[in-house]
């Protein structure tokens, strides 16, 4: 976590001893305070993560944790106690390729998309264990965004023009959202600019209230879907540098950052209450940062009823999940953990 004088730097504060949580946090980050109340990783809680990828919070308190290096998923309960984790690996049914998202689909149902092997799997949590229950095809390469409300499963990735489909048991049942323009695409041959629209115009996706949020992992867009796809509002993100598309070799399709002042990397789309949601860039100056370099997140709250930006900081760490004054902050060094605060 970042300490009290980083976070104060914006008039975010570490605190302790907080009063009973509201329902939802503060709707600015003016004087917010991060009240610890436990962490996990590092041998905390009796684990260590070789790489934490996802973190995905329950309405009732329980949390799932995606280690991309195990891999493996672990589930824990409200106070960080370990319930169960899934951490065979292989193709066969509850064990896991190459996981990358997850989503919590219901009471102790847990949704975990796996590219690798082209499923999403469900499995149902209990109080002592997690458990395989069904599984259902999906095809998406690369980078791809995922969330489930219920029995809705959405997905994203390009395709014939669009980067948002909900899923079904035997595949997508619509396809909505056409892909944003990508940056630097006009400057590279026919070959490479498919290339380059597919891997650069996907989404991560944030099912709301009111619908599927969209916002794109290395373009400024921005937009908010009803279930079936219809668009409510959509925007460009202000302030936004973009990661460029070219060709290093005339052959190869490159990303270029912004050396001097970074540019926006999409890391985090979570819930900021009902009505609010929180989006944070990473800025980055180069493709593969240096050993040791700080992390610098952009962190944006964004209205869902019209896509309005009401906040802004560069002084909140890493969020992956939130529900409801809960928030799920990852840290890597000097070992990737977990540390679970009350924002108040």
């Amino acid at each position: 976590m970042r300490s009290a004088v980083a976070l104060a730097a914006a008039g975010i504060v570490a605190a302790c001893g907080a009063d009973a949580p509201a329902e939802e946090p503060p709707a600015t980050f003016d004087g917010l305070a991060l009240d610890t109340l436990f962490e996990i990783g590092g041998g905390a809680g009796g684990v260590s993560f070789g790489g934490i990828w996802d973190v995905e919070a329950a309405p009732d308190g329980r949390f799932a944790v995606l280690d991309l290096e195990a891999p493996a998923v672990h589930v824990y309960d409200d106070s960080g106690a370990l319930i169960g984790s899934v951490a065979e690996v292989g193709l066969e049914e509850g064990s896991l390729d190459r996981p990358a998202g997850l989503a919590w689909a219901g009471a102790g149902e847990l949704l975990v998309w796996d590219p690798g092997s082209s499923w999403i799997t469900r499995f149902t949590v209990t109080d002592a264990a997690v458990e395989f229950a069904e599984r259902s095809r999906a095809f998406a390469f690369g980078e791809t965004g995922f969330c489930s409300s219920g029995d809705r499963m959405y997905l994203s990735y390009w395709q014939d023009g669009d980067v948002v489909h909900e899923i079904g048991a035997e595949g997508p049942i619509r396809s909505f959202g056409p892909a944003p323009t990508v940056v630097g695409v006009d400057s590279l041959g026919p070959e490479l600019q498919e290339i380059a629209i597919e891997e650069l115009t996907p989404s991560a996706l944030l099912c709301t209230d009111a619908g599927v949020l969209d916002v794109s992992f290395m373009q400024s867009q921005i937009r908010l879907h009803d279930w079936d796809g219809a668009p409510l509002w959509g925007h460009e993100l202000d302030g936004f540098t973009p990661v460029v598309a070219y060709t290093p070799d005339g052959m190869g399709l490159g990303r270029r950052f912004d050396a001097t002042e970074g540019s926006h990397l999409l890391r985090s789309v979570v819930p900021w209450g009902g009505s609010l949601a929180l989006v944070q860039h990473e800025l980055r100056t180069q493709e593969i940062p240096d050993e040791g370099e700080i992390e610098v997140f952009e962190s944006r709250l964004i209205r869902l009823e019209d896509g309005v930006e009401t906040a802004r900081t560069r002084s909140l760490p890493l969020v992956l999940s939130a529900e409801g004054t809960r928030l799920y902050l990852v840290v890597r060094d000097p070992a990737p953990r977990v540390i679970v605060v009350e924002a108040s």
